[in-house]
């Protein structure tokens, strides 16, 4: 404990800062090109944040949890499917706090931002919106050499 202060004893130091997001409009014509630009940025880090990596297995775990809801959507009302919606919410908040890379990808892309706007909103377009954008974000994600490892 010779260089570390006892109140710092045992924290993860990153030589990274928190992720800057990406400007979101979260139009129907801009989501994908969005998805895109927050991919990019992320791709400058080499899709790691200190010891941590961004994997397609992280992304496509949450991406289940999101076709789940999709799917629910041909037989079910958007206010009907608040409690999946507050699960995916905690979900990608735990999956955040366990990975800083994934953390990353949660603030760059404003994914806790636009799940709430879904969950205010209650509209059918957003929530559909919402699970595309995730599901290009993870199509990037390998189109820009994004792996597992």
């Amino acid at each position: 404990m010779s260089n570390y202060r006892r109140e710092n004893y045992g924290q993860k130091k990153f030589s990274q800062t928190a992720a800057v997001p990406v400007r979101i409009l979260f139009r129907e014509d801009t989501y994908v090109d969005e998805a895109e630009n927050v991919i990019k940025k992320l791709k400058g880090s080499n899709f790691r944040h200190g010891k941590d990596n961004l994997t397609t297995s992280q992304i496509r775990n949450l991406l289940s949890l999101i076709s789940t809801i999709f799917n629910d959507l041909s037989f079910k009302e958007v206010s009907q499917l608040t409690d999946k919606l507050s699960y995916l919410r905690i979900q990608i908040v735990y999956q955040s706090g366990r990975n800083a890379a994934v953390k990353d990808l949660v603030e760059t892309g404003q994914i806790l931002k636009l799940l709430e706007q879904v969950q205010t909103t209650k509209d059918k377009k957003t929530l559909v919106r919402f699970c595309h954008y995730f599901e290009a974000l993870v199509a990037y994600f390998k189109y820009y050499g994004g792996q597992d490892k």
